[in-house]
């Protein structure tokens, strides 16, 4: 156990966005060029696109941003390690919403950090998210998942978020 006043570090494992779950769209129209299978299905992986979905997500779970900027202002860490749900964290725009809806202090800016598939901690515990051995989930590149489509640069989304999407 820690001491008192020791730091503290959550790790958070993957999946804690569910970015496939937003179907929420822009209020404007032309905000973004939709396709018609967005409209239906929910936005695609873009990075203004995700970052579209990040601040919905923030917005609807705004107890949830107060509670971990206070428990960063204590001077505690968190380590957000992408899942399969979250992939689309992947994007530095993505990551720079999250951190500025926290409204943290330059000096603790660094106490939130976000690991690809896996993470290690304290130098001796290994920390994955788990969909790596999942044929249906895994990533055929969790450290660099970013693709060229067309003229369009976006996440290579698993198999299974794709199936779920045009399912749901």
């Amino acid at each position: 156990l820690a001491g008192a006043g020791a730091s503290i570090e959550l790790i958070l494992n993957g999946d804690i966005f569910d970015f496939d779950a937003v179907m929420r769209q822009p209020d404007d129209p032309k905000q973004f060029n939709l396709h018609w299978l967005e409209k239906r299905r929910g936005l695609n992986a873009e990075e203004a696109k995700s970052k579209y979905k990040m601040e919905v997500i923030l917005q609807d779970h705004q107890a949830w941003v107060a509670s971990l900027r206070e428990f960063i202002l204590k001077g505690h860490r968190v380590v957000f390690i992408i899942g399969n749900h979250d992939i689309e964290l992947h994007w530095p725009g993505v990551q720079k919403t999250l951190r500025e809806a926290l409204h943290l202090p330059d000096e603790l800016r660094d106490n939130v950090r976000f690991c690809e598939w896996f993470y290690v901690s304290n130098h001796d515990t290994l920390f994955e998210h788990g969909n790596q051995y999942d044929a249906y989930c895994l990533c055929s590149n969790p450290v660099h998942p970013l693709i060229k489509k067309g003229r369009k640069i976006v996440v290579r989304m698993p198999f299974g978020d794709i199936a779920n999407k045009m399912m749901i």
